[in-house]
């Protein structure tokens, strides 16, 4: 795909204190240097974004995020100063201008964490691994620089693709582009939490169940009993929001019917309520205020246990919901656990707050999931994940759960920013971005 004929040598900045004060900065063009060994040089073509968008700059300077992509050279002043600016990335594709990689050529690309820029980028790869036999994973490499080794690996992780098609006219081509630099990742971390942190156990005893199971924050205990979601009412808070969408639709279509939930209750507002019922995969769609009558339902339907999962909940609604069904316990037990935040600015002391009740919170952690689901089932953890996502763009397309609108260069990418912060992008539209 072609960039934007609208795009300038430029990158996307933020205020560290505040994601909502943000600007579109010119960059002089890098010098052409070199490549270095074991290495490709990357323009980004497609970009996703969504409210995770945002976490990653609420809670960047915790993570690390914002040293994912240092602030260019070539960054005028005064946004060259990384105590008070930084930027973050988004999921996508970009262009292999070079490559040094024994077997990548110019001209493939690759999907992963990538600049919001229109600045070649080069990363230092080598090839991902089986960890159980040492064989290498052919479409996958991991980034080895220095500076990002502090990071989640599902942040250095990129897969390694064809030539992207270079007519915009590729309609059914560019569909399938956008729904995955839109939803692989937020897809991939609910097929994640459906298989490692809620496995179910197979006819044979549970063998493998036993082997794939692990706690949402990747530390700390999580039995059998934990795990288990047969006869329990699952409630979603944010049940409209892509990822919470995603893991409604793997519970229903991904997992065995014996070992699906009683009941998935979706919660939402009444501008996105509509959205909860149109897929289908939820049954039933409640309103945020009404946690008392929802939470005595559940009571009197006899669940056998109640999880509640807060995929980025609007402010608030976490500590309500959470008293309303923890009071049942422990006529009937209560399990919280936190997939998103609370979609507003933060600054960095009470993000820094937030993210040290990470325990009481069960805070997931992504990429321990995906590690996790690799270390159970090597390269084959990546085509189960890539197959299933497969299936699911297409059905969520047939139901409307969503509609992609494409903008065109960083400009547009910028607008859509602005968007997102003063909540006008509704939750049935996806943000994808040719630049």
């Amino acid at each position: 795909m072609s960039p934007s004929p609208h795009s300038q040598t430029a990158t996307h900045i933020l205020s560290l204190a505040n994601y909502t004060s943000h600007h579109l900065v010119p960059l002089t063009p890098k010098p052409s240097t070199p490549l270095l060994p074991s290495s490709l040089r990357l323009r980004t073509v497609i970009i996703s974004l969504t409210t995770n968008n945002l976490s990653y700059a609420r809670l960047g300077h915790l993570m690390g995020w914002y040293s994912t992509y240092p602030l260019p050279t070539t960054t005028p002043a005064p946004y060259d100063d990384s105590a008070r600016y930084g930027r973050v990335a988004a999921w996508g594709y970009a262009e292999i201008l070079e490559s040094t990689v024994e077997g990548i050529e110019k001209g493939m690309s690759v999907y992963g964490y990538l600049p919001s820029s229109t600045e070649r980028e080069d990363i230092t790869v080598e090839r991902a691994k089986d960890a159980r036999d040492g064989s290498v994973i052919d479409d996958q490499v991991i980034v080895t620089d220095a500076h990002r080794q502090h990071l989640w690996k599902i942040y250095n992780r990129y897969r390694i693709c064809g030539p992207l098609p270079k007519m915009a006219d590729q309609t059914e081509q560019k569909e399938e582009l956008g729904w995955s630099a839109l939803m692989m990742g937020l897809f991939t971390v609910a097929h994640n939490l459906c298989n490692y942190v809620f496995p179910p156990q197979n006819v044979d005893g549970g063998a493998r169940e036993q082997t794939s199971r692990i706690h949402p924050t990747g530390n700390g205990e999580w039995s059998v009993e934990d795990a288990d979601l047969r006869d329990a009412a699952v409630v979603v808070l944010n049940a409209s929001g892509k990822t919470a969408s995603c893991f409604a639709y793997v519970l229903r279509h991904c997992r065995p019917a014996e070992h699906q939930p009683a009941r998935i209750i979706g919660i939402g507002s009444r501008a996105s309520i509509e959205v909860i019922k149109r897929t289908g995969w939820y049954d039933n769609a409640v309103l945020y205020d009404n946690f008392d009558e929802t939470a005595m339902e559940i009571k009197n339907s006899n669940s056998k246990r109640i999880v509640l999962l807060d995929f980025g909940a609007r402010p608030g609604a976490n500590a309500k919901w959470r008293s309303a069904l923890s009071s049942l316990s422990p006529t009937v037990p209560f399990t919280l656990v936190t997939v998103g935040g609370e979609v507003a600015p933060q600054d960095p002391e009470k993000a820094t707050q937030r993210l040290a009740n990470r325990a009481s919170l069960n805070i997931v952690n992504a990429g321990l999931l995906q590690e996790k689901g690799i270390e159970t089932a090597g390269g084959m953890y990546f085509d189960n994940v890539y197959a299933a996502f497969q299936v699911f763009w297409r059905r969520a397309r047939e139901v409307g759960m969503l509609e992609l609108k494409w903008g065109e260069g960083l400009e547009d990418w910028e607008r859509g920013w602005e968007m997102l912060c003063r909540d006008e992008v509704k939750a049935d539209v996806g943000l994808v971005y040719s630049i």
